[in-house]
């Protein structure tokens, strides 16, 4: 009777020549160089599939990559790269795969960047994906950084290509992603410009009577972005509690018009507390809208905005940027964005010696390593002493 590390190699020699058998290959010369042929498999209607390479100066070349490809199929570790163009795989991949997991606005930001930048404009958009190497991307990259985008938007194309291609993998139709070594650029950051305490008296004083003082008011004291003050509704305001919930924003969609979107992080969805000045002006402007109601009926919209149209509707973000510049020209202001209105909210709470946890809070930072990033430089000098309080301490001790 055999023994049983008799039985366990005669398993193994049958199993070593049943593969020899199905996984067939040899190499061969052709010319001056060699070449080798193997069978991957077979297809669906039982047809041997070969795959043949050339091109190798040595015998002993072509040996070694015959058995790396059989050694891969023997451990069902072999992949045959696609040959299928990037633009039709990234058409497939966006539309039937990833848009419907990503929110309306950002869908549509990234159609865009896919059809005007993956599509168009795209060196490698009639490449097949087996072909595509990571000084594509880079050469991709570059090109759109001549162009003028920004680094920002650049690096996020690099995000976007990344997750397509390791798509691509997991779908089989490549093994390496020729994304992970490329290099995106570094983000270039924008020099923050902040008015000072005169500035921002001066500014509110000369938009006073304007229907939209609200928005500028807001925006100064409680840091919000432009799209969150714009999606504000009542329903989102605590007068007893001295609080606004930030919960929504007003986006553009593309063909879409804007629409009222919820915040996309758990730390965007906040509660900012607001002051009683603050509260006063928002009981002028609901009080104003009332009367609106009253006059105009059903022709007044009814969304519950806090900031809207003279009938109630959402209001265009673009007409609120050409307020601001007018009164800025007016107030003879330096001219800053409305997002550095933001800023300014921000470097009076750090001169102020607000903790920097509680400043991100408050701004909807997701990491307080972000509000310390950004403004690092307004901080005060708190260790312009520490040489001299180490000092102390040591003699304290001698």
């Amino acid at each position: 009777m055999p023994s049983s590390m008799a039985i366990i190699v005669s398993r193994f020699h049958i199993h070593f020549f049943r593969r020899v058998l199905e996984l067939k290959g040899h190499v061969y010369k052709r010319g001056e160089s060699w070449t080798f042929v193997v069978d991957i498999g077979r297809d669906s209607s039982g047809k041997r599939i070969q795959k043949s390479k050339g091109g190798f100066k040595r015998k002993k070349d072509a040996e070694t990559a015959l058995r790396k490809i059989l050694t891969e199929i023997d451990e069902n570790k072999y992949i045959e790269s696609s040959k299928e163009v990037f633009s039709s795989f990234i058409t497939d991949w966006f539309y039937n795969h990833y848009k419907n997991r990503l929110r309306v606005t950002t869908a549509s930001s990234r159609e865009y960047m896919v059809s005007s930048h993956f599509i168009k404009n795209n060196p490698f958009a009639d490449k097949p994906l087996n072909t595509i190497t990571s000084l594509d991307i880079d050469s991709f990259l570059n090109q759109k950084l001549e162009q003028g985008l920004s680094t920002n938007y650049i690096r996020k194309m690099h995000q976007l290509l990344y997750q397509a291609f390791n798509q691509a993998i997991k779908w089989k139709k490549l093994s390496v992603n020729p994304v992970q070594d490329s290099d995106p650029p570094s983000v270039v950051k924008r020099d923050i410009n902040i008015w000072s305490y005169s500035e921002i008296h001066i500014f509110l004083n000369e938009c006073k009577n304007d229907r939209n003082y609200i928005v500028f008011l807001l925006a100064i004291y409680t840091g919000m972005r432009r799209g969150e003050i714009l999606g504000l509704k009542w329903s989102d305001l605590d007068f007893n509690k001295k609080v606004i919930h930030v919960s929504r924003s007003l986006s553009y969609i593309p063909n879409g018009g804007y629409v009222i979107t919820n915040l996309k992080t758990r730390s965007s969805n906040r509660k900012i507390p607001i002051t009683e000045e603050v509260i006063n002006e928002l009981v002028k402007v609901k009080k104003q809208q009332e009367e609106l109601k009253n006059k105009l009926g059903e022709a007044f919209g009814n969304n519950d905005l806090v900031v809207c149209t003279e009938f109630g509707h959402v209001q265009d973000p673009r007409n609120i940027l050409r307020t601001m510049k007018r009164y800025i020209k007016l107030s003879n202001d330096t001219p800053i964005r409305f997002h550095d209105i933001r800023h300014t909210h921000a470097s009076i709470l750090i001169s102020s010696g607000v903790d920097i946890v509680k400043i991100a809070d408050r701004l909807g930072h997701s990491n307080p390593k972000t509000t310390f990033e950004t403004y690092a430089h307004l901080l005060p000098h708190v260790y312009n002493d520490v040489a001299e309080a180490f000092e102390n301490e040591l003699k304290k001790n001698q």
